[in-house]
């Protein structure tokens, strides 16, 4: 088994939770949506194989039918989440079958799911100097910076924009994928750029007339003691 990887946490997940857990675990899509009593019929099914001594196998009916063989270990971590899951209401999931992201308040639980669930990789916290900073539209980060925003696009924006950012370095600036999909016209959804403060940032209403999200980066600097 791996060494847990722990990761800090420098924006708050879904701009909500600060911790989270992430997982590896093939029967991770029961779980999608938080449909425990869909993830408990799976569970029974796969309860009876076991108990009547069978090759476990995850199995959908339909026009569609699907098999997939089950390890045991796979199945028992999967009966623990769902026991867990099941004593819990605030918490997150994000399923990319066979990985599972949990967010949660609670940095205790999923520190004691870290150790209860072999399979688990990356454990995020905040660290403890920063976790009252961690707000939402916030992005803490390691060095001072000359840009105080992040701009997150929609899905458009004036092709101008590209040529503008260019010439003022010193007002914004933006990757060259993002650059050249702007100059281009084409879907601009996800991509950003960062802008120096936020008199710029209403000048660039003139371009942008999409925008997904604006976060705040902060820089906090450590003193010695």
């Amino acid at each position: 088994m791996k060494q847990l990887i722990k990761c800090k946490t420098t924006k708050l997940f879904y701009d909500e939770y600060p911790y989270k857990l992430v997982i590896i675990n093939a029967l991770s899509h029961i779980f999608r949506d938080k449909n425990l009593s869909r993830a408990k019929e799976d569970l029974n099914l796969l309860q009876q194989q076991y108990d009547e001594g069978e090759p476990l196998a995850w199995r959908r009916a339909g026009a569609y039918a699907v098999s997939r063989p089950m390890d045991n270990i796979t199945f028992f971590e999967a009966k623990n989440l769902y026991i867990e899951f099941s004593k819990q209401t605030d918490y997150k999931l994000r399923i990319s079958n066979p990985y599972m992201q949990i967010y949660s308040h609670d940095h205790d639980w999923l520190v004691m799911l870290s150790t209860k669930i072999k399979t688990s990789k990356e454990l995020w916290a905040p660290d403890i100097t920063t976790l009252t900073q961690l707000e939402k539209n916030i992005i803490l980060v390691k060095h001072p910076s000359d840009y105080k925003f992040k701009v997150t696009l929609g899905h458009k924006c004036d092709a101008a924009l590209a040529n503008w950012i260019r010439k003022n370095p010193d007002k914004a600036k933006a990757g060259r994928r993002c650059l050249e999909t702007i100059e281009h016209g084409n879907y601009t959804r996800g991509l950003y750029f960062y802008v120096r403060d936020e008199k710029i940032l209403q000048l660039l209403n003139l371009f942008v007339s999409s925008v997904v999200r604006i976060d705040k980066l902060v820089y906090n600097e450590k003193k010695d003691k």
